[in-house]
């Protein structure tokens, strides 16, 4: 199979339109004789389309419009956004409220998708309903660094159907294996890869968006993921998850491809911990992203809001310029190697928090609101 490359400078559907146009010639992709189709995006969090965060709207939009123009008439967006959030925001915040209203699609929040048990290598999944009946699955994901999987791609967004209960079990059975694992249930027909803006650091979601100018499209998820990979700069065999599903042969990491985009060389994730000033978040791939995303959402919530002016804010301040504040997640959590004030996030962490008397702020995730107001008390 082939990858197809092209270089994209900006949001313009048109011109993602005869991008995709061209992708599926020169695959030799036919969808004409496909009636339904689900567009998976990535819509991790609420953030919005300019940030690199989340798949842009346009290349959807794009992506309806082609289909539309071969017969493909019943056409679904969904996507489960991160643990614990509010998708109506999520939908509404990235503008995918918006776009299927106006385009007159549907718009599903796989959360709360009927599911069917499929047998899987831990058992029992249950994999949504919608994925199975239609007849063509496009996976659309983002170009981004992922702190626990280095990359973040069309696998690791393939993960957005499960349950949150499922996307809780993922990090507690090593993440990397359980991705392979779940790529070999109902593997998309297509993938059409966002890397017009993409994001570099401390992703999936704090780094810094980049001008990657890429899209690819291609009907192999790893094959996709390791030119993606490649053009960030990334060995697609150091990448735990495409190393585990070319062992298992789901694809080449080397496949042909046609066409040219940029090769760039993106700023990976620290694989310890994220940073900002001296608060310290360490990595622990038993702990999902959501977890550090409640304390984020907790320390804006502060700045937003009145009451904690006087009493977080400072504090947040002195500790991010003068001291040194460690924030630890997940089942497998430990103490930082280095000296300062910790603060244990989640469910997995309350044993560890208990035992040493630390800070604890409970949730799986914590709330926004848990968070400030633990840390008002607290800190």
């Amino acid at each position: 199979m082939s990858v197809f490359l092209s270089e994209v400078s900006k949001y313009d559907v048109g011109v993602l339109e005869r991008t995709i146009e061209s992708a599926l010639t020169a695959l030799g992709k036919e969808i004409g004789g496909a009636r339904s189709a689900l567009l998976k995006p990535n819509l991790v969090i609420a953030a919005k389309p300019s940030t690199g965060v989340v798949t842009h709207p346009a290349v959807v939009e794009a992506l309806v419009n082609v289909l539309r123009a071969n017969g493909v008439a019943d056409i679904t967006i969904a996507d489960g956004p991160g643990v614990g959030l509010d998708v109506e925001q999520v939908f509404e915040v990235t503008g995918y409220r918006a776009l299927a209203q106006r385009l007159g699609v549907n718009l599903l929040n796989f959360n709360e998708a009927e599911r069917r048990e499929r047998e899987w290598r831990y058992g029992k999944l249950g994999v949504p309903a919608i994925l199975e009946d239609v007849d063509l699955y496009v996976n659309v994901p983002k170009m981004k660094t992922h702190g626990y999987t280095t990359v973040t791609l069309s696998i690791k967004n393939h993960k957005g159907m499960l349950s949150e209960a499922a996307k809780k079990l993922d990090h507690h059975l090593g993440l990397h294996e359980p991705l392979v694992e779940q790529a070999k249930l109902r593997p998309p027909d297509l993938i059409v890869l966002d890397g017009i803006v993409g994001v570099e650091g401390d992703g999936p979601l704090n780094g810094r968006p980049v001008r990657a100018r890429t899209v690819a499209v291609g009907t192999n998820m790893l094959e996709v993921d390791s030119t993606a990979a490649r053009l960030m700069g990334f060995e697609p065999g150091e990448i735990k998850h495409l190393a585990i599903a070319l062992k298992q042969g789901l694809g080449r990491t080397d496949p042909e491809t046609i066409g040219e985009a940029p090769r760039l060389r993106f700023k990976p994730a620290n694989e310890e911990f994220g940073r900002v000033m001296n608060i310290y978040s360490w990595r622990d791939c038993t702990a999902c992203s959501m977890c550090i995303d409640s304390f984020s959402a907790g320390v804006k919530l502060a700045v937003r809001e009145p009451r904690y002016w006087l009493t977080l804010v400072p504090r947040l301040a002195f500790w991010g310029l003068f001291g040194r504040l460690h924030i630890i997640q997940g089942s497998e959590a430990k103490l930082p190697p280095v000296p300062g004030r910790v603060i244990c996030l989640g469910r997995c962490t309350a044993e560890l928090a208990k035992r040493e008397g630390l800070v604890h702020i409970p949730g799986c995730p914590p709330t926004a609101r848990d968070v400030a107001d633990t840390l008002r008390k607290k800190l």
